[in-house]
């Protein structure tokens, strides 16, 4: 592992056995954590330059031609980690695609469900660029991949990440004899009780105090997610997610707030049926009278 590379830095947090959890930091992750009205190109720009960061500390760790990613769709997509490879001197990254499906979501634990996957590039090290929350995802998609493949080395890329999670990917690896590799952007976070909040004011949330304090002031006090509840939609869909943060300022009370200018009023609850765990719970009885019914004949969850 390169410790130092350009203008960022990986510190080990923890090691277990074959597992290594290391934090990153670089201004293009405090950038992309610490501005949660950062969407469409600026947001995909900084995910690559995040992403390239990452790579540059793995220089040393892994062979790009004996190497591939397993990219979890849709929003492993927002990673870029090919181009981070390629970027890095690193030729060309093979590609292997799961999609995964929430079926349930509480607080550190979710049900996933795999509903596609192309395995056509089989490789005893992966790479995985997926933001982790309880780590259910990752388990699916390995458990998937395992089906067809051999695998030996993970490495797993988050922007943010936390610890639960790699604690529970790292329990699956090493009961398959595979090392596992973390690298999380700037903090291990706790999880929040809906399953969805990664807050640096997360009482479980281990980083550094700097970190911390500009949360509490861009927040004012309030465990806001430091990515909001459905990662990589600045970009896929942007619209969805600046609906999300108007659910967001409505739990927070943070209305007409700087940290979350980009915040658009939903038109119904149906566009955010996925992520309904997140703030049904939060709002309380209230939460389906905030907006319209939902259309009829379209499910609910």
């Amino acid at each position: 592992m390169i410790l130092d590379a350009e203008d960022s830095t990986a510190e080990l947090m923890a090691r277990t056995g074959t597992s290594r959890l290391y934090l990153v930091r670089n201004p293009v992750l405090e950038r992309l954590l610490f501005d949660r009205n950062l969407i469409g190109a600026d947001f995909r720009r900084a995910c690559l330059e995040s992403s390239r960061r990452f790579v540059a500390h793995l220089a040393d760790e892994y062979a790009p031609g004996e190497s591939a990613e397993l990219t979890i769709l849709s929003k492993g997509l927002v990673y870029q980690l090919g181009e981070a490879v390629l970027r890095g001197g690193g030729g060309n990254l093979p590609v292997n695609l799961v999609a995964t499906s929430r079926v349930a979501v509480a607080a550190e634990s979710a049900r996933v469900a795999v509903s596609y996957a192309q395995l056509e590039a089989p490789a005893r090290t992966l790479l995985v660029g997926d933001t982790v929350a309880s780590g259910a995802t990752i388990v699916a998609a390995l458990g998937r991949y395992l089906e067809d493949h051999t695998l030996r080395r993970l490495y797993v890329l988050s922007f943010a990440g936390t610890l639960g999670g790699a604690r529970r990917i790292a329990a699956f690896c090493r009961a398959r004899g595979i090392e596992a590799t973390f690298l999380y952007g700037l903090a291990a976070f706790g999880l929040g009780a809906n399953g969805f909040d990664l807050s640096f004011l997360h009482p479980e949330t281990v980083t550094r105090r700097e970190y911390v304090e500009r949360a509490a002031r861009q927040f004012s006090g309030k465990p806001v997610s430091a990515v909001g509840w459905d990662f990589g939609s600045q970009v896929v869909a942007p619209r969805k997610y600046r609906r999300l943060c108007w659910v967001e300022a409505e739990v927070w009370g943070l209305h007409d707030s700087e940290c979350l200018a980009v915040a658009e009023k939903p038109e119904s609850w149906d566009e955010l049926a996925h992520e309904r765990a997140a703030y049904v719970h939060a709002l309380g009885p209230r939460w389906n009278h905030l907006l319209p019914p939902p259309v009829e004949g379209v499910a609910r969850r």
